[in-house]
């Protein structure tokens, strides 16, 4: 499968990862430094382990020992004499036995204490870009592909979690790597200065695979990126490519996927494979140089010997551990790299919002004006959306808005709602400028009923509270006789605790769009907007909704977006758009016997 080119994109990889260290502590700043401390003393009582093995052999007369460590052994005697405690075989092993209890038990603690450094993180990161996108404007966010989003929160936030598991167990295993060299230097400096060479000869040689497995990393979030967007894209159009018979198309371009993503997955496991197999040939070849040396040259005594060859064929695994611990981290650090290029991206579109925690509803009085209005989405290709848009939508009153596709009639929508700024103009509230300060006051006033009914996979109820959660029961049955909806839900076998399904599957078009209708009520909006809400539904259905927006008619400010003019004969205004401009507005009967007009046309058409 083919991958962008990522050798020589983006920041450096080593200023990537000082941040995410920087973040890291910033988070887990005394978590990190206790679960250090721990490391330290699970080193220091690893090495008092090993140490002890000395007195053990003593005792039971192990020849060799009598020279090189009646030192040793005096000053462990002389401890524990100190706290009574005699030098035999039995103290010696009891002392064994409890300073392994207590390595093991610093061990189990260490271990919790880090599975909450690391997945407090990741949860610490995914908030963090949680709010970041919830406080987003709504251009930059519909500019942001959501399977993008979701790969972020989902699969990279968990590889790095995995990277920092691995970081922590990398400065366990630096620290307990030096508790070994210690003792080995207690042994014999020449033979320990030795053996850290050729760990260190091993790896600067091993040093380059580093660099593949961090480019292997970024063609993994690469190939994982791609798998992420078909899914999501496959899932939202299931129907219609069932309908088209292009199932196996996809099935074709998700198995290339896939492979691609199994593929990198291999070369990874390569790289450290690639890593221990060097370590262990190079670590038998330092081991028995090691061995020569001791015994043909050094002429090292028989005890020290065992103890050192036995410190370092512990200490080589780890080295090479180390190895494969860098690795697996800098394979992580891509996918650090990309949540924070999309938190930044984020917290530059952030909109204002005032200081007030509760946002408070606005009362129309006068109504919404539009002065001289206009909006690009793209200004590089300079293409108005909307042109010198100037337009009054009185309150109280139902306004429609109408116009064929493409004439800008959702970009007023979402203009009127305050997800978008113009780029000319200025837009007045009750004859005030709506600033940045007061949308959200605003978006709180207002009822908003898609096209396509949001609905969530719950109850009746969740849903409805989902927009009002401190509403009354008489509220929601309210909300929904207002909407028309109160007949079929008391019908239904659990009334208003009937689950929805995914998306609301359970109910025809018509009754997701009543349901969403009385969502928009009960939050008691003093503007009503329904975009578009009657475009997909049957004759029946759409005599339902337009039965309820009759019945609020003068009670609320309603602004209806529409391509069937059936739903529009009774609005107090209509306002015809066409490329992004004001072509005529007026009531259904001036327009309709306006000559040659452009609502005459669309009507009779």
């Amino acid at each position: 499968m083919p991958h962008e080119d990522i050798t020589n994109k983006g920041p450096r990889r080593i200023d990537i990862a000082w941040i995410y260290l920087k973040t890291l502590f910033k988070y887990a700043g005394w978590k990190v430094i206790i679960s250090v401390c721990m490391m330290t003393f699970l080193g220091l009582i690893q090495g008092i382990g090993l140490l002890m093995i000395i007195p053990f052999l003593h005792l039971i007369g192990v020849k060799g020992t009598e020279g090189v460590s009646t030192g040793f052994v005096s000053h462990i005697a002389r401890i524990m004499m100190s706290i009574g405690i005699p030098l035999t075989l039995f103290t010696v092993l009891l002392s064994y036995i409890a300073i392994v209890s207590l390595q093991a038990a610093a061990s189990w603690y260490q271990k919790v204490l880090n599975a909450k450094i690391v997945h407090g993180f990741s949860c610490f990161l995914r908030n963090r870009l949680y709010k970041a996108l919830a406080d987003m404007d709504w251009l930059s966010f519909i500019r942001t592909r959501s399977s993008d989003i979701a790969q972020v929160i989902t699969t990279d936030m968990q590889r790095v979690a995995s990277g920092t598991q691995e970081l922590l167990l990398l400065a366990s295993t630096i620290i307990i790597i030096l508790v070994h060299i210690g003792i080995a230097f207690l042994l014999s400096v020449p033979m320990s200065i030795f053996a850290l060479i050729c760990s260190g000869i091993l790896f600067v040689i091993l040093h380059p695979l580093n660099q593949k497995a961090y480019l292997s990393g970024k063609r993994l979030r690469t190939g994982m990126k791609d798998m992420f967007s078909s899914v999501m894209e496959n899932l939202g159009g299931m129907k219609i490519t069932k309908t088209y018979d292009l199932d196996q198309r996809n099935v074709a371009r998700f198995h290339d996927i896939t492979y691609g993503v199994a593929d990198d997955i291999v070369h990874f496991t390569k790289v450290s494979a690639y890593t221990h197999m060097f370590y262990e040939i190079g670590a038998v070849i330092a081991i028995s140089s090691f061995l020569y040396l001791a015994v043909e040259i050094a002429r090292m005594a028989t005890m020290n010997l065992l103890l050192i060859v036995f410190i370092f064929t512990r200490l080589l695994p780890k080295v090479s551990a180390i190895q494969n611990m860098i690795q697996y981290v800098l394979n992580s650090i891509p996918s650090f790299e990309s949540d924070l290029t999309m938190q930044r991206r984020f917290e530059e579109a952030k909109e204002v919002r005032s200081d007030i925690a509760t946002p408070q509803t606005i009362y129309l009085k006068k109504g919404i004006h539009f002065q001289k209005v206009s909006f690009m989405y793209d200004k590089l290709q300079d293409i108005y959306a909307l042109r010198d848009v100037d337009i009054t939508i009185r309150a109280q009153c139902m306004t429609a808005i109408v116009g064929p596709s493409g004439a800008g009639k959702s970009t007023l929508a979402d203009m009127i709602m305050g997800l978008l700024t113009p780029d000319e103009g200025i837009i007045l509230i009750d004859g005030e400028p709506l600033m940045d300060t007061e949308l959200y006051d605003w978006r709180h006033s207002v009822g908003y009923v898609p096209q396509d009914a949001f609905l969530f996979n719950d109850t009746i109820r969740k849903n409805l509270l989902w927009a009002r959660p401190e509403a009354t029961e008489d509220e929601l049955w309210e909300a929904l006789s207002l909407a028309r909806a109160e007949g079929f839900v008391k019908n239904l076998s659990k009334g208003m605790d009937t689950c929805l399904g995914d998306r609301g599957i359970y109910l025809s078009g018509g009754e997701r769009q009543r349901i969403s209708l009385a969502r928009a009520l009960l939050r008691k909006p003093s503007l009503l907007l329904l975009d578009e809400a009657t475009s997909s539904l049957d004759v029946e259905n759409e005599h339902y909704i337009q039965d309820a927006i009759e019945g609020l008619h003068g009670s609320l400010t309603i602004i209806v977006i529409a391509h069937r003019l059936s739903t529009i004969r009774r609005a107090d205004k209509i306002i015809v758009l066409e490329c992004g401009n004001v072509a005529e507005e007026g009531s259904w009967d001036e327009l309709i016997k306006k000559p040659e007009g452009r609502f005459q046309m669309m009507a009779l058409a």
